[in-house]
This record gives C-alpha cells, sequence and structure tokens, in this order.
C-alpha cells in the first residue's frame, strides 16, 4: 500500500470536501438519529457514500448543548477508519482547505453547534470501508464535560448537502474547475 505524506494526505481531503460542496442533492428535512447524553443531544449525524477506494469521508451533525455551562467536543472515534479527526474548512488566499481543530470545537451552553459542509465535520482518514448509501456506522464522541456519546451516523447520497441550500459557496473559487454536467 502507498504511503501518502501528511501534505498528500491534507491535499486529497481538501479537494474531496471542496469538490462534494459542488454537489446537486438537498436533504433539506431529512432526519437522522438523536442521541442525549446529559445535557448534550446529537441529532441528523450523516456522512456521504463513498467507494471502496475511497481514504477519506466527513461526518456532519447538529449539536445541541442544553446545559447552563459550555462544554466542548474534544475527539471522536469509529472502527470505520484508521484514525478520526475534528476539523473545520477555511478559505486562505481562495483556496479551501481543511484545518484540524487539535483543541477540539466549543459548544456553547443553550446553543445549537451545526457541523456542515464547508465548515466544522468530523473527519475520518484511512476508511476501512465502503459508506454505502442507506447505511449507518458508529461514532463516539468525547465531550470535555459530558464524557462519551455513542451516535449512529446516517450514509446518504455522495452528493448530500444536508440542509445546506445549494447554489451559494460563498467565497469558493471556480477557477480552472471544468464545467460540471448536472443531473
Amino acid at each position: 500500500m502507498m504511503k501518502m505524506t501528511k501534505r498528500a494526505v491534507m491535499a486529497t481531503v481538501a479537494a474531496t470536501m471542496a469538490l462534494g460542496l459542488m454537489g446537486g442533492t438537498s436533504f433539506a428535512g431529512s432526519h437522522g438519529t438523536h442521541s442525549t447524553h446529559g445535557k448534550l443531544e446529537v441529532s441528523d449525524a450523516w456522512a456521504r457514500a463513498r467507494t471502496a477506494t475511497a481514504k477519506v469521508a466527513g461526518a456532519f451533525m447538529n449539536i445541541h448543548n442544553m446545559g447552563k455551562e459550555d462544554d466542548r467536543l474534544v475527539s471522536a472515534t469509529s472502527s470505520i477508519s484508521e484514525r478520526v479527526e475534528i476539523h473545520t474548512t477555511k478559505m486562505e488566499k481562495g483556496v479551501m482547505r481543511m484545518m484540524q481543530m487539535k483543541e477540539g470545537i466549543d459548544v456553547k451552553a443553550g446553543e445549537m453547534l451545526e457541523l456542515k459542509p464547508g465548515g466544522y465535520h468530523v473527519m475520518f482518514l484511512g476508511l476501512k470501508q465502503k459508506l454505502e448509501e442507506g447505511t449507518e456506522f458508529p461514532v463516539k464522541l468525547q465531550f470535555e464535560k459530558a464524557g462519551a456519546v455513542d451516535i449512529m451516523v446516517k450514509v446518504k447520497a455522495s452528493g448530500a448537502m444536508g440542509d445546506m441550500k445549494h447554489g451559494h459557496h460563498g467565497d469558493m473559487k471556480h477557477d480552472g474547475m471544468k464545467k460540471m454536467k448536472s443531473n
């Protein structure tokens, strides 16, 4: 098996996520599973379908902190990949880049944190299996105060956008990209 440098892996991740942002399927109103642990509720967890040759995938979800105290999503684990990281996507000099959130992500008291394409997400690196549309897989989220929360992530179509509306890509640059045929 070919070893990839960290830079090559991150470039692959960025390209995969950027291309995923251009999918046209919307799942607005589609609801996934809910998991509640203490004052935290995780809902609508989903990921895009991936082929057996794919090496990365992202999961998206809503995390509602119903408590009076801030918490922090610090890590995640899953049997579907060699490594799981918490990431965000940022635009730098016209290029969409993935950045690992080594300190985690704050989940403010009384607020909803949305992990979505183009923003915060759970990143699976070194996928061990195909992610087939209509299936689910387990993920354990680790929070600083609430502890471990087990969730199931629903696999949607490869072009899924969750509740995002297609057509708005912010400052995402499409320069140099071939025109894509819409289905």
